[in-house]
């Protein structure tokens, strides 16, 4: 985490009479009328409605009215409703967002710039403000075709690797018939080693004893998994064939995308020799996989159910999340997103874990920053534009920002956050155990990873070239002849992605 200045623990007390002052100066107008389109579940929304009875009994923000608007569907489905919406003077002053989406939305000219606020002299955020929010969030609403900020962090999230600890910590596989592989420099498995993986050594040497051990009957492993279940698909899960994609082009420095700020025309540049190697290589891991002996399969395919992959996607099975499998004990590791953590340990018996994603070997590390920011929309009253970033300033202050943290599960954007006393609280291991240790070692993880995050650039195509990303990723993994297939799997992703420049 980045160094701060003068900064110390905030008590609970100290945090809230703070908050108290969130404001700021006094109303311009009687009855500010604003409305927020979110597509959050009923609790989180309670969450934000319970942060706006807050904001109005700030001094000068008694007449700032916001209605929480919850909207069905996807985040792709707001974009789509704002896309429609707007040329129709149906839009809402503030929605949730992705930066990909604000992209498409600058086209039609009602995105609010919001730097002015930001930088106001009375309402704006100020020197210590600008130290605590972590620039890596901030960015993420900059990278887009034109310069300026268009959007701000408020439900930030990152991707971790679950895992099993009940059959994963202390388990030695560098003795009897895995001793051809050095584990953890021979030592049992521990959280230090699970946080510490790079591809490589996963690959090289992780799965492939821990396949053996999988066929060795005399394993607590063997043990372990057949507990409570015959059905095994394999060692790693990962929910989302884009994510990964994006993020081994980061990790391993080869290019994805770009934007040109001066232009605004995007580039499309995952199509190059550094990725298809990567692809060739993960190829080969999806195919590698023996018959499992206490396999009895999900498929009436016997012959494709047998297989145990290293590692299986959301797009290589059959568009369905991969952590059900994590928690139904059919995977010993699993990626998803932070912000989902809870879909991790929900029905799962065993003791999971929380690890960094496995990482480039000799490179820095890497995770996507992702989770929904905020966007104001300009309805032509420069009072509204103001009252929004008011509301947006209150709503992730260090009170609140820790509040939403602690009540859904997603990254606090302050650092102070990091040092309130409820987070110090929750984040503490000592004494805790099942879902509660869980949580507390996911609070840890936060503030483990915030520095290693980094965000795409977003243009007019950025969405489209995310989701050929994960088509990219999908059938490459799936190829039976990959060497023959990925000029054309690439070449015919890229084409599709600049079709929407």
């Amino acid at each position: 985490m980045k160094a701060k200045k003068g900064l110390t623990m905030l008590s609970s007390l100290a945090l809230l009479l703070g908050g108290l002052t969130g404001c700021g100066g006094s109303s311009t107008q009687d009855g500010i009328n604003l409305t927020f389109w979110v597509t959050f579940n009923d609790s989180y929304i309670q969450c934000i409605e319970n942060i706006i009875e807050n904001f109005n009994k700030q001094p000068g923000c008694e007449d700032i009215h916001i209605e929480v608007v919850k909207q069905t569907g996807s985040y792709d489905d707001l974009e789509d409703m704002l896309l429609q919406g707007i040329p129709a003077n149906n839009y809402p002053n503030m929605a949730i967002c992705y930066p990909d989406h604000v992209a498409n939305y600058l086209n039609t000219g009602k995105v609010v710039q919001l730097d002015k606020y930001m930088n106001d002299p009375e309402y704006g955020w100020t020197e210590d403000d600008y130290d605590d929010v972590f620039d890596n969030l901030i960015a993420s609403g900059q990278c887009l075709q034109v310069e300026g900020t268009w959007c701000l962090p408020f439900a930030a999230s990152t991707e971790a690797l679950f895992y099993n600890a009940d059959a994963l910590i202390g388990l030695d596989l560098n003795s009897g018939s895995y001793d051809c592989y050095t584990i953890n420099d021979g030592k049992a498995i521990d959280a230090n080693y699970l946080n510490s993986l790079t591809w490589e050594e996963m690959f090289t040497n992780l799965f492939p004893a821990l396949q053996l051990a999988l066929e060795d009957s005399s394993s607590s492993l063997y043990q372990y998994i057949n507990a409570d279940s015959n059905d095994y698909w394999g060692l790693l899960g990962y929910d989302s064939d884009d994510n990964l994609f994006i993020t081994l082009a980061e990790q391993y420095g080869y290019e994805y995308t770009a934007s040109d700020t001066t232009t605004g025309q995007g580039q499309i540049l995952f199509n190059n020799d550094g990725m298809k190697g990567l692809m060739k290589t993960f190829n080969a891991e999806y195919q590698t996989g023996k018959t499992y002996s206490g396999y009895t399969g999900g498929s009436d395919d016997e012959e494709s159910s047998n297989v145990l992959h290293y590692i299986t996607t959301e797009g290589t099975n059959g568009g369905n999340y991969t952590n059900s499998y994590f928690t139904d004990q059919g995977f010993l590791f699993s990626v998803g997103s932070t912000g989902g953590a809870k879909y991790q340990i929900d029905g799962n018996q065993n003791s999971v874990g929380v690890a960094k994603l496995p990482q480039a070997q000799g490179k820095e590390a890497k995770q996507i920053c992702q989770g929904p920011s905020i966007c104001v929309f300009n309805k032509g009253s420069e009072d509204e534009n103001l009252a929004c970033w008011r509301f947006y300033k209150y709503l992730t202050n260090t009170t609140n920002t820790t509040y939403w943290g602690v009540e859904t599960g997603y990254m606090p954007i302050r650092e102070s956050a990091y040092l309130t006393d409820d987070w110090l609280e929750l984040s503490d291991p000592t004494n805790k155990d099942g879902d509660d240790l869980f949580w507390a070692n996911l609070y840890n993880y936060y503030a483990d990873v915030m520095d290693d995050l980094f965000v795409s650039p977003a243009f007019k195509g950025s969405s489209e070239a995310r989701t050929q990303a994960g088509s990219i990723m999908t059938q490459c993994l799936l190829s039976t002849n990959i060497d023959e297939e990925i000029d054309s799997i690439f070449a015919e992703a890229e084409n599709q992605a600049k079709l929407k420049l």
